[in-house]
């Protein structure tokens, strides 16, 4: 047996996974002896559809590499395993995908996380249980559930390179984290178009604290940014010649030296911070997740005519703040109470009405409304103290290749 092979898959045994041994790559052909193979050294070398519900135990583990020595590591994912693998192909813009759903919901935590030898990433989730299925999440990256099968270190890539495990993130090292709710979602029912694609529209800019967030992690391991896109000497690997491309204004970057990139959650993880993006509640209690909505209460001027905020693009910065940053997919529906605040030194507009959420402008009343609604705002100032409408935070999705939405604010008044 090779000693690191069967190493391997014994203790993915002992950590109760679902091993099997896979075909490998031998001259540049897959073993299988099928010289147009679509997966070499990708697919098991055995009947490995029992092993979905039942784990070999070490004397077969052992029996399988001592007859296929060279075996590359198979990984049933799903319960047989207690894993869900989140695999990500940036060639098809998995990278991409995987980067903007951790940035604007919550970023992954560190968690156990190989190196393909094709350039992915593979990161494994503990399985929250019931069934999740094997499937596309978006183009280029994949959730292997229950059914679903990975290749796993130390085995060989028909590139030539071997799969490896992230620096610190092998699970003996860091463990398995729990699978976030929010990717959960997007794996039991991924939001999609006809075709299977995600529909995108015109992009928005990246907000300027989103920007500065980029720019302050990339200090951490000593690169600094300058404007636009450039290229700098990669600090995750051993890098003589600037092989590192990160695009400052949409937040991305991407070494063809290691394959590593991804957006700012990515980045996040690889210098260790992996707090995410502080979030402001908007009430008491905390931040409010995607699509929910919470008591406005505290209205004095309650209504039933909506209207929507004007003026908001100016204050994206102060919105993602409020949110807690971007959306994958859908983006945000959050409910609060917005203050009506007559600004009577407003040289452009004397009748300008703001509205202010926890303290911060989001943008202004509607020209008309304002002129229309000054008067009873006053009067419900001078009565209540403060002139208070429920109000809805919508939009800020994230989805594939940069489509950003900005945010928008709607009143009840």
């Amino acid at each position: 047996m090779t000693a690191s092979l069967a190493s391997a898959a014994l203790a993915a045994g002992a950590r109760g996974w679902s091993v099997v041994p896979m075909h490998t790559i031998v001259a540049s052909c897959c073993t299988c002896g099928n010289r147009s193979c679509p997966s070499p050294g990708k697919h098991p070398r055995i009947a490995w559809e029992e092993y979905t519900h039942a784990r070999a135990d070490a004397q077969a583990i052992e029996a399988w590499w001592r007859r296929w020595p060279q075996a590359n590591l198979g990984v049933v994912t799903g319960a047989a395993s207690g894993l869900v693998v989140l695999d990500v192909d940036p060639r098809h813009g998995g990278g991409d995908a995987l980067a903007e759903m951790e940035a604007f919901n919550e970023p992954l935590p560190r968690t156990a996380e190989s190196l393909t030898g094709g350039g992915g990433q593979h990161l494994y989730f503990q399985h929250p249980g019931g069934r999740v299925p094997s499937k596309p999440a978006a183009p280029g990256l994949d959730v292997k559930g229950d059914g679903g099968i990975v290749v796993a270190p130390p085995s060989l890539h028909v590139t030539g390179r071997l799969y490896v495990w992230e620096t610190w993130c092998a699970p003996e090292d860091i463990g398995v984290a729990e699978m976030p709710s929010w990717l959960l979602r997007i794996a039991l029912d991924p939001p999609a178009t006809a075709d299977g694609h995600a529909a995108t529209r015109d992009a928005a800019p990246r907000t300027r604290a989103e920007r500065a967030d980029f720019e302050a992690l990339w200090a951490e391991v000593g690169v600094m940014l300058q404007p636009g896109d450039r290229y700098y000497l990669c600090p995750f690997h051993d890098d003589h010649r600037p092989s590192l491309h990160v695009d400052s204004e949409q937040c991305r970057f991407y070494c063809f030296g290691c394959a590593r990139g991804g957006s700012i959650g990515r980045l996040r993880r690889l210098v260790g911070r992996d707090a995410g993006i502080p979030r402001t509640p908007i009430r008491p209690g905390g931040s409010v997740p995607p699509a929910v909505s919470t008591p406005c209460g505290d209205v004095t001027m309650p209504g039933s005519t909506d209207i929507d905020v004007v003026g908001e693009s100016r204050y994206q910065d102060a919105l993602l703040e409020l949110t807690g940053g971007r959306r994958h997919y859908a983006g945000v529906r959050i409910a609060a109470v917005a203050s009506l605040v007559p600004e009577h030194a407003n040289a452009a507009d004397p009748d300008a009405v703001a509205v202010v959420i926890a303290g911060r402008r989001v943008g202004y009343l509607p020209r008309d409304q304002a002129s229309r609604r000054r008067a009873v705002i006053s009067e419900t100032i001078q009565r209540s103290g403060d002139a208070t409408c429920a109000a809805t935070i919508v939009g800020g999705w994230e989805r594939e290749h940069g489509d950003v939405g900005c945010f928008g604010v709607h009143l009840r008044l």
